[in-house]
């Protein structure tokens, strides 16, 4: 079973990010696991007993609240966890024990405390490398899946990164961009038409389109094209070296996920890989 992971905070912009992961689960068949993580000292540390099955009894409560907040489609309705402790460990430690294929939160840029927490929290389970992380923007645009652009490095061949996007292109009849951004303080180790004809050659039917850009900041490259080209959901690649090296230390990873108001997945360069095909029908035998 292809399970999906919410992590909720009860606000309303992980509401949207529940509802989205519903959307998307109805389509690709996959099961939907809503997560709620008390963070250390709250109120059921202190309590025992009877008194802390009360108090997670009220927890359940309000998230079963939270949950009824939204219709689901039938085949998506979701499971609920609430754990205590760190919420980006326990968050980590559920896509483990559950085999998450995918995390679609909600981040946020506000200002009180709870918010900018939560914002970090979303950051921080992307750069976690474990599983792809859908990443939804407060007040975000959620426009209708037709244009993906993913940042591509050219260096690494992106066979895999490929074969994940073209499942959720398809999933969406919505087209797919391979955008490169080059600068001068980048070097090419592998030539982009050698790796572009690859891609082409292992993936004859997927209509990929590639489009370079020349711009010294590669984030602010990035952000120009997808303002600029009606983009839907921005995809890149959590790399350790090269093109995007200091994307675990908060460089371009993190001016894109403060910056761009629409959806974002962040891709682990080594990890679960993202899995959207929707599961063999036993008694009609269709996919």
């Amino acid at each position: 079973m292809i399970n999906f992971l919410v992590p909720v905070d009860f606000s309303d912009n992980s509401l949207r990010a529940l509802e989205y992961a519903s959307g998307l689960a109805e389509r690709s068949g996959a099961n939907v696991i809503a997560c709620h993580v008390q963070n250390k000292g709250s109120f059921l540390s202190g309590l025992t007993g009877d008194k802390q099955k009360e108090g997670k009894g009220e927890l359940q409560q309000k998230m079963d609240s939270f949950l009824a907040r939204i219709t689901y489609p039938a085949a998506a309705v979701p499971e609920t966890i609430l754990r205590e402790g760190d919420t980006v460990e326990e968050v980590l430690k559920a896509i483990d024990e559950y085999g998450v294929s995918l995390v679609v939160m909600g981040t946020a840029g506000g200002k009180t405390l709870k918010k900018r927490i939560f914002g970090t929290t979303a950051e921080a389970i992307a750069k976690g490398g474990i599983c792809p992380v859908l990443v939804l923007p407060e007040n975000g645009i959620m426009k209708p899946l037709q244009h993906i652009v993913y940042a591509a490095d050219f260096e690494n061949g992106d066979q895999v990164t490929a074969m994940q996007l073209i499942q959720l292109k398809d999933l969406f009849h919505a087209t797919l961009t391979f955008l490169h951004v080059k600068n001068d303080k980048q070097p090419d180790y592998i030539d982009d038409n050698y790796i572009k004809e690859g891609l082409m050659k292992q993936f004859p039917k997927a209509d990929i389109h590639f489009v370079e850009v020349r711009n010294d900041d590669i984030a602010e490259g990035i952000s120009n094209y997808v303002k600029a080209h009606e983009t839907s959901l921005l995809a890149f690649t959590i790399l350790n070296r090269n093109y995007l090296e200091n994307l675990t230390h908060s460089s371009v990873s993190s001016k894109l996920l403060h910056s761009l108001n629409m959806p974002m997945l962040a891709l682990p360069e080594n990890g679960v890989l993202l899995e959207l095909q929707k599961h063999r029908d036993s008694e009609s035998g269709r996919i």
